[in-house]
């Protein structure tokens, strides 16, 4: 009877261990079944990770092309600005510097001819204005004297 129940003993822990055994097959299999899964999501994260990224680094790079556009208009304008600003600086400097250097030049030609005795347009200019005030004066006299001349012969 011990023998029996021995037997019995090694049936049950034999049906145990077998059932512990499928169990842990249900769990290798389980397991092998939820990493594949696992290992699936992890991919197709992936891919989804990297179609995001490739649509948004799109968007970010037309995005920034037009903040560098806007920039450029900018930074184009203000330059052109700048410049027109200096040039005409530059061309009243120079406006200015040629009047000096005329005048300079001017005033030292005259003072030379006047010194070795030559007429200059000045001079002439000069002698002209006299000569028509001159001219206008004689004009007066000459009327003034026809008047006197004319009372004369009244009286």
């Amino acid at each position: 009877m011990d023998k029996q129940i021995k037997d019995q003993d090694d049936e049950q822990q034999l049906e145990k261990n077998t059932d512990k055994t499928k169990n842990k097959l249900r769990v290798g299999r389980k397991s092998r079944l939820d990493f594949r899964k696992y290992t699936q999501q992890i991919w197709l994260a992936g891919l989804g990770a990297f179609s995001r990224a490739e649509e948004e680094g799109n968007k970010l790079f037309d995005s920034l092309v037009k903040v560098g556009e806007e920039l450029e208009s900018k930074t184009t304008e203000i330059a052109d600005q700048t410049v027109e600003k200096v040039s005409e600086k530059a061309r009243e400097s120079v406006t200015d510097t040629k009047d000096k250097v005329e005048k300079l030049i001017d005033h030292s030609v005259n003072h030379s001819l006047n010194r070795i005795g030559l007429v200059t347009v000045k001079d002439i200019q000069h002698l002209e204005s006299l000569i028509l005030q001159l001219h206008s004066k004689v004009d007066f006299l000459v009327e003034e004297n026809k008047l006197l001349k004319a009372q004369i012969v009244k009286k």
